[in-house]
């Protein structure tokens, strides 16, 4: 590439398309708005005639007015919602749910039950023989890997 290709207003575009790709790679939403700052200012030198003194005090000006003006702004904006109860919307636990247990369930040893087509460990606080329909009822420990179920009456 030649040097007559790269003039100032494209080195500062090209700094700016980095700058806002290298914002996916990096946490902390930031990084864009200084990419928003070599955009506006390679906007800038295509209408105004800039030193380099001026181009960079245009790039700091724009970073900075665009970080502080719209990051807020952009960060509600991107995040999105979550619930005021901090439960977890996208918890598929299934609530109620009548499977079949494929493995006796005792009080003392795992059975296990078919939910959605994979068997998984059940506990219960009484005996369940193999063939019968259960209800989940909650998770039996911290590690959503054992369901607590009860026997439908």
């Amino acid at each position: 590439m030649s040097m007559e290709l790269l003039t100032p207003w494209l080195i500062w575009m090209l700094m700016g398309f980095a700058l806002a790709l290298l914002e996916m790679a990096l946490p902390g939403f930031i990084v864009i708005f200084f990419g928003l700052g070599c955009l506006i200012t390679a906007a800038a030198l295509l209408l105004f005639d800039l030193s380099l003194s001026q181009q960079v005090l245009l790039f700091l000006c724009a970073s900075l007015i665009s970080l502080i003006g719209l990051r807020s702004w952009a960060h509600r904006t991107f995040k999105g919602a979550s619930p005021e109860d901090g439960t977890d919307i996208l918890d598929d636990f299934p609530h109620e749910a009548r499977v079949s247990v494929t493995r006796s369930i005792s009080v003392n040893e795992y059975g296990r039950i078919r939910y959605r087509g994979t068997d998984w460990y059940a506990t219960a606080d009484e005996e369940i023989d193999a063939g019968s329909t259960v209800e989940i009822v909650r998770y039996a420990d911290t590690s959503r890997q054992v369901f607590f179920v009860k026997k439908i009456q």
